[in-house]
């Protein structure tokens, strides 16, 4: 588990302290091409960083279904309400291809940053950037959606 986190982009920077103290929240987890990781809405204790594969996130959309909004990568962090909030997922997630994922205890992880404050900060530092990066691409969809309404009209 250890080789395979800290090859991660997710790990980057981070010591070998750390590394140890999240494998120890952590499993291995297979998914096959089209499997769902989890569903819009669900609440779900786990967290995920992808060592693997590709993981698509989408939101289902009155009167148009489930519309895909971003496709995530090696060594990204998906699932992160399993980490703060009420763990009810924002996004449904779907594998896009066979993918290996690490899995680690929401709960576990909350328990970590509590005792070693210096990995808190850490993990908080990498989940902002995930918020980042989907605030992101909600904002460059929002101007498609505008620009195609505008030369629409």
């Amino acid at each position: 588990m250890l080789k395979l986190l800290s090859a991660t982009r997710f790990a980057e920077g981070m010591s070998p302290d750390h590394l140890q103290c999240l494998c120890r929240a952590a499993r291995l987890l297979k998914l096959s091409a089209g499997a769902k990781l989890f569903q819009e809405g669900s609440i779900e204790d786990e967290v995920f960083v992808i060592s693997s594969g590709h993981i698509r996130l989408s939101m289902n959309v009155p009167g148009r279904g489930e519309v895909p909004f971003l496709t995530t990568g090696p060594g990204e962090l998906v699932g992160w309400s399993g980490l703060i909030g009420d763990g009810r997922m924002t996004a449904t997630a779907t594998a896009i291809e066979d993918t290996i994922l690490i899995a680690m205890s929401g709960k576990k992880l909350q328990e970590l940053c509590d005792s070693e404050k210096e990995l808190g900060y850490v993990l908080l530092q990498r989940v902002a950037q995930v918020l980042s990066k989907r605030l992101l691409s909600t904002r460059l969809q929002l101007l498609d959606l505008y620009s195609a309404e505008r030369t629409s009209s």
